[in-house]
């Protein structure tokens, strides 16, 4: 008999929330890190044009993962801590096998086929000047293709059986440490197109024997339990019913990440590319925020859902906005100020992309404002919802890019992916709304947005419009910085943030923090 569900107090909740953001938060910092930092090493030490033709084939690659996935990191998100919760544990080893073995026999069609059709397909990535250095790249990483989608599957596997050390440990600082450190070594060593290729792609061989490991240590120990687990082919149905719609939308929302890296290549230059993938770096590392609050959110939300604890839910996403908005705003309005400063990292003549950091970054602000909707839709079971979101989005973005990408290149690629950006937020805004009667933003995330408008807004102004000398506005920067936080501090409480004082205190025992 399935016990009780016990619905714990919304402080409760929030702390459980807090202790697992605080460790994926963690993981993105390392991310962010290392993610500037093999782009930098790249620009740096390789041609504009070698450069942008490895950004435009890791972006093919990416999307062709996301293809072999089939969602079924969402889907496993979605499902294992549902099982966990309703006393459905046993159901687990039999829900990783559905999950694992049509995603291993995709990946190895996919990789095969990109390893064959590699020369005909290069020239329509970066045109045919390019086009060898192209097979030089996507040939290796096809080999790889195969142990990155299982790699991507079992780290979401791990964050579904309750901990997210494998996603910040493996993935975050060991695989994308290893890319920083391997392109360097490549580098250094003088290597061409398929040592560098390979050094960024290698690191998801070892990753995924770690995480193999660890996923058999943690089912081994959580998917005991009384009960009788449903037959493969009821579990398969239900499983790949919700996970169908998922790997759809898991191929839109990377295709709205990666496409226009490959259309700027296609349609203006790979070396425009390198200058479009340097300027919107900074951008993924705010989102690699933003996707590290979700990650953490998706697993408790989906557990919240299968009791259904629809208000303790609805408290939580409004945490996680609230939180986003208190360390995003600042980032990306000091991105919108300093754009042309930051760019000068990633070598000679990359300062003229500083423009699609700015109009990025704005765009950037409307997206952590209206919350991680999209986790919010996914976990309440309406993948439909998502897909149909995310190919509207992908729609948008890549029928403005063929438009103004020949007209005003990368900045027109900046606008697309603006507008893009903002479709894909707004629409699932309005439908948790509707559907769910759920609202991320809160008075207390007005005035922390209104707050930090205030104090970094204000430093743009003087930065941008004035052309205030740099150390004019790195002192008015340090001048803000302590003002915001003072203001953070002192609406801490309708912020909710002692509910990370749990996470200075001392673990509980294995058992009692099993699904923390």
């Amino acid at each position: 008999m399935t016990p009780a569900p016990t619905t714990l107090p919304a402080p409760s909740h929030l702390e459980r929330f807090a202790r697992r953001g605080t460790a994926s938060v963690v993981g993105a910092g390392f991310s962010s890190l290392f993610g500037v930092a093999l782009v930098v090493v790249v620009t740096n030490g390789f041609s504009a044009t070698v450069a942008g033709t490895l950004f435009a084939a890791t972006s093919a690659f990416l999307i062709v993962e996301s293809v072999a996935l089939l969602g079924t990191d969402a889907g496993l998100v979605k499902w294992l801590p549902a099982q966990l919760a309703t006393g459905r544990a046993r159901e687990v080893p039999r829900t990783l096998a559905v999950a694992t073995v049509p995603v291993l026999g995709l990946s190895l069609a996919a990789a095969v086929t990109l390893y064959v059709a590699a020369p005909a397909l290069a020239p329509h990535l970066v045109g045919t000047t390019s086009a060898p250095t192209m097979v030089l790249m996507l040939r290796p990483l096809a080999v790889v293709l195969p142990l990155a989608a299982v790699h991507d599957l079992l780290v979401a596997a791990t964050r579904g059986l309750g901990t997210m050390r494998p996603t910040v440990l493996v993935d975050n600082i060991g695989r994308l440490g290893l890319q920083a450190l391997a392109v360097l070594v490549a580098y250094l060593g003088g290597g061409g197109p398929t040592v560098l290729a390979l050094a960024w792609a290698l690191p998801y061989a070892v990753g995924v024997v770690v995480t193999a490991v660890w996923v058999h240590r943690l089912v081994r120990e959580r998917s005991g339990g009384a009960g009788v687990p449903a037959r493969v082919l009821s579990l398969a149905h239900d499983f790949w019913a919700y996970t169908a719609p998922r790997a759809l939308a898991r191929v839109t929302q990377t295709a709205l990440k990666r496409s226009d890296i490959v259309l700027v290549a296609a349609l203006a230059s790979p070396a425009e590319a390198a200058l479009y993938t340097a300027a919107t770096r900074f951008i993924v590392v705010g989102q690699l925020f933003v996707q590290s609050v979700q990650q953490a959110l998706s697993p408790h939300l989906s557990s919240l859902f299968a009791r259904h604890e629809t208000a303790a839910a609805g408290s939580v996403f409004q945490a996680a906005t609230r939180w986003s908005v208190i360390a995003s705003w600042p980032f990306y309005l000091a991105m919108a100020g300093f754009s042309p400063l930051l760019m000068r990292v990633f070598g000679a003549g990359y300062g003229v992309a500083s423009d699609v950091v700015l109009v990025l970054s704005l765009a950037m602000l409307l997206a952590t404002a209206c919350g991680p909707v999209d986790a919010v839709l996914l976990m309440a079971g309406r993948s439909w919802l998502s897909l149909r979101n995310s190919a509207v989005a992908l729609a948008v973005n890549v029928g403005l890019n063929l438009v103004l990408i020949p007209l005003d290149g990368i900045r027109g690629a900046a606008t697309s992916w603006s507008v893009a950006i903002v479709v894909r937020n707004l629409l699932p805004l309005l439908q948790v709304r509707r559907q769910l009667d759920l609202w991320p933003v809160t008075a207390a995330t007005v005035r922390v947005s209104a707050l930090a408008l205030g104090c970094f807004g204000a430093v743009d102004v003087l930065v941008l419009a004035t052309r205030a000398p740099l150390a004019v506005g790195l002192l008015a920067l340090g001048v803000a910085t302590p003002a915001y936080l003072a203001g953070v501090w002192w609406w801490r409480t309708s912020l909710d943030l002692p509910a990370f004082r749990t996470v200075l205190r001392r673990r509980r025992p294995a058992h009692a923090a099993r699904l923390v």
